[in-house]
């Protein structure tokens, strides 16, 4: 053997052996701790057991437990929202208020028999929820006087303010209120907005005159219209149902009836 091959083979089992000392077990080089997949990893849904990086069974069946679960939560946090409106649709539907013209009025106040979430006792409401898809564009004229009213659609948010805050500044006026998309006839002389979406909940707001009801029952009852546009020559007659005193709910469920609900609106 010559001198410099002695030197070749030298030179390889010394850098050989300084290899093999920087290799990860089972692999052919160094890997990075920090993407090995140990054989088993405590978590706050129990022990997840690999083997070569493979889930066995259970820790395949926890992990989707968990996605399932992770995915129900985010959807209910999301859809809050949504769900109240429906909560909203479903209760006035249920003591009678099925139609555009047909409004819940709370003429003695709103008690503890109304169940919603943020109802005062003071105001004297009237509620209407209107269904573009079914009605088109819809026509809510307000009398002058009125309090803090509001549009909200489908999800919530904002569509247009009425009544005192409103572009009618507590004077009055026509407002139309457009469904999404909505590609006809605009009429002059309104207070025109598009909404994202096609139910669309209405509360107006009225107040105590020396303690009483009365101015703001018969402002709302002499006042108020809500009808489609495609009726504006020969709207309908507002129809009235009296809140104070009925049992019902307007609040969207806590369990997983929830679900129902928003996929009822989806």
């Amino acid at each position: 053997m010559t001198v410099r091959m002695m030197f070749v083979l030298a030179g390889a089992f010394v850098f050989g052996t300084a290899s093999s000392e920087n290799v990860t077990p089972g692999f052919n080089t160094l890997i990075p701790e920090s993407i090995l997949t140990p054989d088993s990893v405590e978590t706050s849904i129990g022990a997840l057991n690999f083997f070569d990086g493979l889930p066995d069974e259970e820790t395949v069946a926890k992990v989707y437990d968990n996605l399932d679960r992770i995915r129900a939560t985010q959807a209910f946090l999301d859809m809050v929202p949504l769900a109240s409106i429906e909560g909203l649709r479903r209760g006035m539907k249920s003591v009678g208020v099925d139609a555009s013209h047909k409004i819940l009025l709370y003429n003695d106040l709103m008690d503890s028999n109304s169940l919603f979430l943020t109802g005062n006792t003071d105001t004297i409401y009237a509620i209407g929820m209107l269904d573009l898809q079914r009605d088109g564009a819809t026509v809510v004229e307000i009398p002058s006087g009125a309090g803090p009213g509001t549009v909200n659609d489908a999800y919530f948010r904002f569509v247009i303010d009425m009544g005192a805050p409103g572009p009618d500044r507590g004077k009055g006026g026509k407002y139309l209120i457009l469904p999404p998309g909505y590609e006809g006839e605009v009429p002059e002389g309104y207070f025109s907005v598009e909404s994202p979406t096609y139910v669309n909940w209405l509360p107006l707001r009225g107040f105590l005159v020396d303690g009483k009801t009365d101015a703001a029952v018969d402002m709302w009852t002499k006042g108020l219209k809500i009808y489609p546009l495609s009726q504006r020559d020969n709207p309908p007659k507002l129809e009235v149902v009296n809140g104070t005193g009925i049992v019902m709910n307007t609040v969207h469920a806590n369990d997983e009836t929830f679900f129902e609900e928003i996929a009822e609106v989806i």
